[in-house]
């Protein structure tokens, strides 16, 4: 993308500039009558709403399969990573309570000779 000048607006202007005048064109040059046309227009996008709601329908069994394999691998995945974690966990604190057991008796020891 070009930063030292306005390429991608004046790409914009000639789009919208292209869109006004082919709009313009047809409507000039339309063989219908507007009222057809717009219900040309509206049966046609009926029709294309119906076709793709129709496909999505089809496909969505599909999608909800898909959909739910993924979940159980995500799930099957989540638990080996919570037992590992289990068990780090369990690792970590059997070293921590080591450490303060030998803590404690050294401070005890400490105290017991200090005593003496």
């Amino acid at each position: 993308m070009c930063h030292k000048c306005d390429c991608a607006g004046k790409g914009l202007a000639a789009f919208l500039l292209g869109a006004i005048v082919g709009a313009a064109a047809g409507v000039l040059f339309a063989p219908a009558k507007g009222e057809t046309t717009r219900r040309k227009l509206k049966r046609w996008a009926d029709d294309t709403y119906e076709e793709q709601k129709e496909y999505v329908l089809e496909h969505a069994e599909d999608l909800k399969g898909r959909i739910k394999e993924h979940a159980a691998d995500l799930k099957e995945k989540i638990s080996a990573h919570a037992e590992d974690a289990r068990e780090r966990l369990a690792e970590g604190k059997d070293k921590v309570v080591k450490e303060f057991n030998r803590r404690k008796d050294e401070i005890a020891a400490k105290f017991k000779k200090d005593e003496e």
